[in-house]
């Protein structure tokens, strides 16, 4: 289960005295700082830098809860030295905004999102006070809550941030570099997700280039977009360049995370989709099967991209003609939905109508009219509410990039 802000506030206040002395050791048992994390470990590191890295780390492996407790000292830490050292008050309030950006983004990653939209506002205060709005690392904050303004369909906003972020850094740059590349990712995947795949892709192959020269063909900061990539072409309906695509993302997953991790799952559920879309159920089936026990052992079912493979793996047993098998996955995947997004969500008004859909074939009617009459009052709401109007989105998962400081 997860746990909430102010429980965790509490637990890391509790920590403070004795936990620094754990993780001074399990830093002293590594043997180069961390290829997780890129940071080098020095005898001077501080509490405030061990406990960032140990968070980093977390949010690496998708174990969430420590990500948050961990950052959660970093910010307890950061803001004792800002007391202790008033005369570094820049650096000192930079400290406070990196462990405030990394706690929003562990937040983000949870389906927290009114936490992480408070976090994140308040680390990009910070920086935009200390460093002026027009800096990488201000860009990189910018980024973050785009992303977390598209999860939730604010879709104007995050729009807005995106470019806004992508302008900065084109500025302050003298050649493209990572930060660049990913808000061309991110900016990328918006589009796509709205339908403008002609500007979509040329971002991502710009942002693929940019990656594949700095990091390599087979970095792990190279897959997301190759990925999108697969999934761009799966909405173009040119299947054999997005089954290529997939499938090398999750042999670069597989090769830099191992065979355990979330974003293999996740790769392996968009394989798996765009095999049940050419009726490969074959090989769809174990892929899907495969990817939801990844995520139950790892993440638990009450997580969004768990129940996008949750809704992939129930489509399946549907098209199959296994209704039995398929109604309690779309059921389960209507109510994270309901839970983490809200009822009016695009992606819960998705699943209410599918479930209502696989109802009335499972000859359930009048559960099936009750749930039709709930869409419309729930789609009437949502269009009243929505900034934007009626939109006709995909709403597949993309991966979006975060960024930590």
């Amino acid at each position: 289960m997860t746990l909430s802000r102010p429980i965790l506030v509490a637990t890391a206040f509790c920590l403070c005295s004795s936990l620094p002395d754990v993780l001074i050791n399990e830093a002293r048992a590594e043997p180069v700082a961390s290829k997780m994390t890129g940071l080098q470990r020095e005898n001077h590191e501080s509490l405030w830098e061990r406990y960032n890295k140990f968070g980093k780390k977390a949010l690496d492996g998708a174990d969430y809860d420590r990500a948050k407790l961990m950052f959660e000292l970093a910010l307890i830490e950061a803001k004792k030295s800002s007391g202790d050292e008033p005369r570094n008050g820049s650096d000192l309030s930079l400290k406070i905004a990196a462990a405030t950006n990394n706690l929003a983004e562990a937040h983000r990653l949870s389906g927290e999102y009114k936490e992480a939209e408070a976090l994140f506002k308040e680390a990009l205060t910070l920086k935009e006070k200390a460093l002026g709005e027009e800096n990488m690392s201000v860009a990189n904050t910018l980024n973050n809550l785009a992303v977390l303004y598209q999860n939730v369909a604010n879709y104007p906003e995050a729009e807005k941030l995106y470019k806004k972020a992508l302008a900065i850094e084109e500025k302050v740059s003298s050649q493209e570099n990572a930060s660049i590349a990913s808000s061309l990712n991110n900016l990328a995947a918006f589009y796509d997700q709205q339908g403008r795949y002609a500007e979509a892709e040329a971002m991502y192959k710009r942002s693929l280039s940019i990656k594949e020269r700095l990091l390599g063909p087979s970095h792990r900061d190279t897959a997301s977009c190759v990925s999108n990539l697969g999934l761009l072409y799966l909405h173009k309906k040119d299947y054999d360049k997005a089954e290529s695509f997939y499938k090398r993302a999750l042999n670069i997953r597989q090769a830099t995370l191992g065979p355990s991790h979330p974003l293999v799952a996740a790769e392996m559920s968009h394989l798996a989709e765009l095999y049940r879309i050419e009726k490969k159920y074959d090989k769809a089936e174990p892929l899907l099967e495969k990817a939801m026990s990844l995520y139950e052992k790892k993440l638990g079912i009450n997580n969004l991209d768990a129940a996008m493979c949750m809704l992939n793996l129930g489509c399946l047993y549907r098209d199959e003609g296994k209704l039995k098998k398929a109604e309690p996955l779309f059921r389960r995947t209507l109510g994270v939905r309901e839970r983490l997004l809200g009822p009016t969500h695009p992606e819960t008004l998705t699943a209410l109508k599918d479930y209502s859909g696989l109802l009335r074939k499972l000859g359930r009617e009048k559960e099936a009219k009750d749930l039709d009459a709930k869409f419309k009052a729930l789609k009437e709401q949502s269009e009243k509410e929505a900034k934007t109007g009626k939109q006709n989105l995909k709403l597949k998962t993309r991966a979006v990039e975060r960024n930590l400081d």
